[in-house]
């Protein structure tokens, strides 16, 4: 497809819609959101989008959770501006101040069960070395490429930008189920 022959007929609108976006992460965002018009990143939301892969997700945790009764899942649903069914893409590591930066490419499948201001299907979340990601990540590195997880995202008012925020929880038929109920619960109560 060309674009740029649309350019003209579209003018400001079209490249305003096209630009990219940075933060914590970057997702898809509404063109004309600012800072603004998200929460600021504080208080519950903390527990809730906590930049954490759960242990169970990735076989370290010796104890199995029941997500049908776990109420920080259901509240992580009623909260999540997205959640849905995500493979690691691609796993990259930059550095700044000589602390690593991993960066992980998401691709969003076709699962959604929760989409709220998400257009695109892929984000990108930076896990930094204060990050409670951090040590899953550098274990695994490179072998979370193909890795399925369910993934919770919510962007925040950060101090410069929006930033996203996420947690990553185990792709199995539980906590599926679960997270299907919490969504269908909150949709009948308007939350």
């Amino acid at each position: 497809m060309r674009i740029f022959p649309l350019v003209p007929r579209f003018g400001l609108l079209f490249v305003l819609l096209s630009v990219g976006c940075g933060g914590q992460g970057s997702a898809s965002r509404p063109t004309a959101a600012t800072r603004a018009d998200f929460p600021p990143y504080q208080g519950h939301a903390t527990r809730l989008f906590d930049d954490l892969i759960d242990a169970n997700a990735v076989g370290l945790a010796d104890v199995v959770s029941k997500p049908h009764t776990d109420p920080v899942l259901r509240a992580r649903v009623q909260a999540a501006e997205a959640v849905a069914r995500v493979r690691v893409a691609t796993v990259t590591v930059d550095s700044a101040g000589g602390k690593p930066i991993y960066r992980l490419s998401l691709a969003l499948g076709g699962g959604w069960i929760v989409r709220r201001g998400f257009s695109d299907d892929h984000v990108e979340v930076s896990i930094r070395s204060d990050s409670p990601a951090f040590g899953v990540v550098k274990w695994l590195d490179t072998r979370l490429i193909g890795r399925t997880f369910m993934g919770f995202f919510r962007r925040y008012a950060g101090t410069e930008d929006i930033e996203l925020r996420f947690h990553l929880s185990a792709d199995s038929p539980d906590v599926h189920a679960a997270v299907r109920e919490a969504a269908a619960l909150s949709e009948v109560s308007g939350k």
